[in-house]
């Protein structure tokens, strides 16, 4: 009979009335195919009656297997056991079996008739018969079941190109592939086992070259029968195909890693639709886009985000996110860690005189020491903004690794930093908080260490731990500077002054002027309290200006006494930036009738250091106008002889910490009896400070030092007192002092 349109499931119906005549489950027809890989494609699949959606199955660990080199195959019971790696035995529950090879009339394939059984059948082998005269109509080339064969495959093909290029083309730029589940997976399946058979048993059958190009294949044909799961390697392939199952078999834009054989990474934007079918999934749809160039910028983006520009230390947003995930995880663990904030000393002056390009420099070389130097401590180092840094030991059980990594950033800093060739010294104040002793709050431990380290900066400390002491510290120095300005216009500050005194014949050299403030409700406060913080504010150009006013004054009308005396007025960094100082000295000189030469200007060597072509500049214009400078804390930088050289100064000030350890420190003692030597090598007057015994006196009046200041002499005084300290007290003598 010819086929025609009246016979569409003569195949179907001729399959199921042999299955019910031998009691069997199942019954296939399949034809064998080599791509993708080595497998069955039915042409025609009955299961308990009912006809499933043609699938492959792979020909490797299968009776087909067996076919290939033999006509035919039954087993009665444990068909299980005689083929394990069977897949189609499995799903099934194929207990016994009986097929056949056969050959298709029309082209010469080969193909398979096979029944399956659920329970064992000792009667299997004698179906053989029957199924040798269902597959000898097949060697009728005109046969209707040889037209419905043909009609199976132009399905089948048809289906796989319709569902691949129904949106898509090949030349897509975005990866595509259709796989097919070879056989279709049932979704009752054990978990364990339901997981393995979605990673390992789909192969690629459609994809297109960009599919290709992303997995590293040479060409379409290299991917052909690959499974697309292992494809994104051991690793994540788990864990997308939970994912997958998770939602249902239908996944979009998961984004997902590929890491080649090289161990690059490559990220990939996903979809992945499963094709389910009677409840067994039997198709995948996989689509990829490169996105690694997305990716990358998001990570830029993201890395700008929590780290700072100009270091590429983590940023003050990393470290408060950073800090709250400690609090987390320690407080479940009752642990401790330590927070410190560090503050550089002397920054302010280089950034002001040298420039922001020499004090981003500087930044870089402190957060690339700090980075290296405490790597060993594990310590998290970031920048908090300007010259703030913070430090933090994410576990500290034992006390001396804090202690230990204080010591290793006063080290790291001591040494000095060289930028453009200049020698740099960058000194630091550094605060620390423990959680949970202090808090077990991030802003109140971030508070608690910047009040500690402000105490330890304005000490002179290399670090101090907070105390709950210390948090009028914080408050004071806020208040302090808001009311330090009002101050100077109502009368609240006075000066005091420190005599100089020559120590080779006692006679009054100058005065050193000092500030002082009688706050109304704090009481007196000394510089020291109030001049740092002025520093980093606007505020020191009109309180610089208000002390050498009144210096110059009170100078001129000891002059106007007969007293023939100098008065000297410390400067900051800052100030050297005021372009109208200079115009502003001569002016007050004038107004008083003071000779430049009475007035000395005292700079301390850290900020000579900054900024040099600039300092040198308005130091020679200020020494041009007749008055004197003079080096203050001498000892405390790193001036070369050379520069030294060129500086238009007349006096180095031995910084009082090497005068009064020199009985103490060998080392104190060559340091001053050296810059002794120096400053006469230069022709420059030498001022000891800190003079405050005779064994001192003796000291330096042996090793050349031309005038003294300090305890020894008098304490600084008010002008009333000074006036009669010179009348009865001049000229100086040793003995005199001490009676």
């Amino acid at each position: 009979m010819l086929f025609n349109e009246h016979h569409p499931g003569f195949l179907a119906a001729s399959l199921s009335r042999l299955a019910e005549e031998t009691g069997a489950s199942a019954i296939v027809l399949g034809e064998y195919l080599d791509q993708p890989l080595p497998h069955v494609r039915t042409l025609c699949f009955l299961h308990r009656g009912e006809r499933l959606e043609n699938f492959g199955y792979p020909v490797k660990g299968d009776p087909a297997e067996t076919l290939l080199s033999r006509e035919s195959l039954s087993l009665s019971d444990s068909a299980q056991q005689h083929y394990p790696q069977s897949l189609l035995f499995r799903d099934f529950h194929v207990q016994a079996c009986a097929a056949i090879a056969t050959v298709f009339a029309n082209d010469g394939q080969k193909g398979i008739v096979a029944l399956f059984w659920e329970a064992p059948n000792p009667k299997a082998n004698e179906t053989l018969g029957a199924l040798s005269a269902f597959a000898a109509t097949f060697e009728q080339e005109y046969s209707v079941p040889l037209l419905d064969i043909e009609r199976e495959r132009k399905k089948y093909a048809a289906f796989v190109h319709e569902e691949f290029f129904r949106e898509y083309t090949l030349d897509s730029p975005e990866a595509i592939a259709f796989s097919e589940y070879m056989p279709p997976v049932p979704l009752d399946l054990p978990h364990d086992e339901l997981l393995e058979r979605l990673m390992h048993s789909a192969h690629v059958i459609q994809c297109n070259p960009a599919m290709a190009n992303l997995y590293d294949f040479p060409d379409i044909a290299s991917l052909l029968g690959a499974t697309p799961f292992e494809c994104n390697g051991p690793e994540r392939a788990p864990r997308l195909i939970e994912y997958w199952m998770e939602h249902q078999f239908n996944v979009c834009d998961l984004e997902s890693q590929l890491v080649d054989a090289e161990g690059n990474i490559a990220w990939v934007l996903g979809t992945a639709r499963g094709r389910i079918t009677h409840q067994r999934l039997t198709h995948i749809l996989t689509k990829r886009s490169d996105i690694t160039a997305r990716k990358r910028y998001e990570a830029a983006i993201q890395h700008r985000a929590h780290h700072d520009s100009l270091t590429n230390l983590p940023n003050r947003f990393w470290f408060q996110e950073y800090i709250a995930g400690l609090i987390e995880s320690h407080s479940a663990r009752d642990k401790q860690f330590c927070i410190g904030l560090l503050d550089l000393n002397g920054f302010k002056e280089i950034n002001d005189t040298l420039g922001h390009a020499i004090g981003d420099q500087v930044l870089q070389a402190v957060a690339k020491r700090l980075l290296k130097g405490l790597k060993s401590h594990d310590a998290q180092v970031a920048r908090l903004g300007g010259d703030e840094f913070a430090i933090v030991l994410p576990d500290v059980r034992h006390p001396e690794r804090i202690e230990a990594m204080s010591e290793k950033v006063r080290q790291l800093l001591k040494e000095g930093f060289v930028v453009e060739n200049l020698q740099l010294s960058i000194g630091g104040s550094l605060g620390l908080a423990l959680f949970p002793e202090h808090s077990r709050l991030s802003d109140d431990l971030l508070r608690m260490a910047d009040v500690a380290m402000y105490v330890a900066k304005g000490e002179g400390l290399a670090a101090c731990w907070y105390r709950p002491e210390l948090d009028r510290h914080s408050k004071r120095r806020l208040s302090l500077l808001a009311a330090l300005a009002p101050a100077i216009d109502k009368g609240e500050l006075f000066l005091v002054f420190q005599p100089i005194i020559d120590l080779w014949n006692g006679h009054l050299s100058s005065f050193e002027a000092l500030v002082r403030w009688r706050h109304p409700e704090h009481g007196l406060i000394l510089p020291g309290d109030f001049i740092p913080f002025a520093e980093t504010s606007e505020v020191i150009r009109p309180l610089t200006r208000w002390v050498l006013a009144n210096a110059i004054r009170q100078a001129a009308e000891w002059r106007r006494q007969g007293r023939d005396l100098g008065i000297s007025v410390n400067i900051s960094a800052r100030n050297l930036l005021d372009e109208h100082l200079g115009q502003y000295i001569a002016e007050c000189l004038a107004e008083h009738d003071l000779p430049a030469k009475a007035l000395e200007l005292e700079v301390t060597e850290s900020a000579l250091m900054t900024r040099q072509a600039q300092s040198l500049q308005i130091l020679h214009a200020l020494r041009a106008t007749g008055l004197n400078i003079a080096i203050d804390d001498f000892g405390t930088g790193y001036s070369s002889l050379s520069y030294l050289a060129r500086l238009p100064v007349n006096t180095l000030k031995v910084d009082q910490s090497f005068v009064r350890g020199m009985h103490d420190s060998r080392t104190n003692e060559q340091i001053v009896r050296s810059v002794i030597g120096l400053a006469h090598e230069c022709q420059l007057s030498v001022v000891a400070e800190g003079v405050e015994n005779e064994v001192t006196f003796m000291s330096l009046y042996n090793m050349g030092c031309d005038l003294m200041q300090g305890y020894l002499v008098a304490r600084p005084m008010e002008a009333d007192a000074a006036t009669e300290w010179m009348r009865t007290r001049l000229p100086f003598k040793i003995r005199e002092q001490n009676d």
